[in-house]
């Protein structure tokens, strides 16, 4: 393609610079014209990184706000490839991404300056904060379509893994628009919205769909971290559009139900992903965006969402989550890789327009990521006659807690760092808040107790935070089948009936 998403957004700025682009609730906000001046400030910023092994990468940690988004635009203009890193992560798993990537340059804010000063020294990499960025009154009017970046690399965005690393996915600026574009088209993105992003901008969903409005002119509202009355506030009076993970869905269906089920004016769309919600939650979200769209999405980091539903009351079927969005075929496939009939469960897969470029610097993982030309899932599907998708299971070992994924592998991996723990089993319980509740079976070193609170603690400061066991079970040993395999769905069984 001719242009890259950034250059989308500074065609915007200069068919209608005064018209509000962006705002941060409490925060500053910014037109058109301001949003493209602090993209070029925050290029010339990041133009200079010299190249890793991987090329030119730029390790991004920043809190929600509007420099959380342009960085995306800012490394695009630059040339240079953004590499978003969750600022929840513990030090430990912010260096292993800048160190895989070969990041030598961290752009960050006050408020991630200690863990980013830790990481920058650790890895040989330059810091730059953008509080020491100014903004220009005035840049050079941008020449566009001649940079001929569309098969560049544009983001990694990493993804945990069964072998508790993350690996980076990489997506061209050729794909990255792409898919934008299905996504706006898709869910009837236009420049008379006005979107919420209440998610974290490290997530490429919620920056895709945030660069996506900005591409289509609309206006976007980013909250700095996420609060259920703050939503519903913005939802009522001036959001049309937003994204939400069931957590969030449930926490705002609370504030509201606590209203007294006020009507919430201002929302026309709604779209629900990142993890499964049951029925009685879109039944609730149907009655409390009654003017609004209540939709839901399917998708993952490699594949990008490539099913889509707009709910309606008499076909609501449990774990639907719809029919092929544009420019995809999704497939169910058995293990020998044959297609499985409808009604029968399978390994989901998809043969896209847009997909991502493959695993950083992994290209074995990048070639078993592929089975006869599809990207595969690693969930389960089961195909409805109607042509719906129904997710059922998760073939990867995963945990999705708050809309967060959490690979057990990655738990497991420092539980059994602790001098104390002989062997570890992560699962996830059901948990009426957040999803499912992390949750750890550990079998103790020979014969020490360990304290469940100093596994936290010692979890804590090697994981994020939602990362960390809530709850923590001592047992003798762990269930196994005859050829050793851990038998989590056992420990998930006890401890559920412990429970009740």
């Amino acid at each position: 393609m001719r242009l890259t998403i950034a250059e989308c957004v500074a065609a915007r700025a200069l068919a209608h610079p005064d018209r509000p682009a962006i705002d941060v609730l409490g925060g500053p906000s910014l037109t058109y014209g301001e949003t493209w001046r602090r993209v070029a400030a925050l290029a010339d910023a990041v133009r200079a990184v010299e190249p890793g092994p991987h090329g030119r990468m730029v390790a991004v940690l920043l809190g929600n706000s509007a420099d959380a988004l342009l960085a995306y635009l800012a490394c695009q203009w630059a040339g240079v490839t953004a590499v978003p890193v969750n600022n929840r992560l513990a030090a430990p798993e912010v260096g292993f991404i800048a160190g895989d990537s070969g990041a030598r340059l961290v752009l960050t804010d006050r408020a991630h300056a200690e863990v980013a000063s830790k990481v920058a020294a650790d890895h040989g990499a330059r810091l730059v904060s953008v509080e020491g960025i100014a903004t220009p009154t005035s840049v050079d009017r941008p020449v566009l379509g001649d940079a001929g970046r569309g098969t560049a690399p544009c983001v990694v965005g990493y993804t945990s893994g069964t072998t508790g690393f993350p690996k980076g996915a990489l997506y061209s600026n050729d794909h990255y628009l792409a898919a934008l574009m299905r996504w706006g088209w898709e869910f009837g993105l236009t420049g008379e919205q006005c979107v919420l992003v209440p998610g974290p901008l490290f997530h490429l969903s919620y920056a895709g769909l945030s660069m996506a409005a900005l591409c289509i002119g609309a206006r976007v509202r980013i909250m700095p971290a996420f609060d259920a009355a703050a939503a519903l506030e913005e939802l009522s009076a001036t959001c049309s559009f937003a994204f939400l993970v069931p957590s969030m869905t449930g926490m705002i269906a609370q504030e509201w139900e606590r209203r007294g089920e006020p009507v919430v004016e201002a929302m026309r769309f709604m779209v629900s992903s990142g993890a499964p919600g049951p029925l009685s939650l879109t039944r609730t979200a149907m009655r409390m965006f009654g003017k609004a769209r209540v939709c839901e999405a399917y998708g993952w980091t490699e594949g990008g969402w490539v099913t889509f539903e707009a709910k309606q009351p008499e076909t609501l079927l449990a774990h639907s989550v719809g029919w092929p969005t544009i420019g995809n075929e999704v497939g169910v496939f058995r293990e020998d890789g044959t297609p499985c009939a409808v009604g029968e469960a399978g390994e989901v897969g998809v043969k896209a327009v847009t997909h991502f470029d493959g695993y950083l610097g992994r290209p074995d993982a990048t070639r078993a990521a592929w089975r006869n030309g599809y990207v595969m899932s690693g969930d389960v599907g089961i195909r409805q006659a109607d042509g719906r998708l129904c997710i059922v299971d998760r073939m990867k070992d995963m945990i999705i807690t708050g809309g967060e994924n959490v690979y057990t592998a990655e738990v497991e991996r420092v539980l059994h760092e602790h001098p104390d723990v002989l062997e570890a089993a992560v699962v996830g319980l059901p948990d009426e808040r957040w999803g499912e509740q992390v949750t750890a079976v550990v079998v103790a070193r020979d014969a020490a107790i360990p304290d469940t609170a100093g596994l936290q603690a010692f979890c804590r400061g090697r994981l994020a935070g939602y990362k960390v066991p809530r709850r923590i079970e001592l047992v003798a040993e762990l269930p196994r089948n005859p050829m050793g395999k851990v038998q989590k769905f056992k420990i998930v069984e006890r401890l559920k009936s412990g429970s009740e």
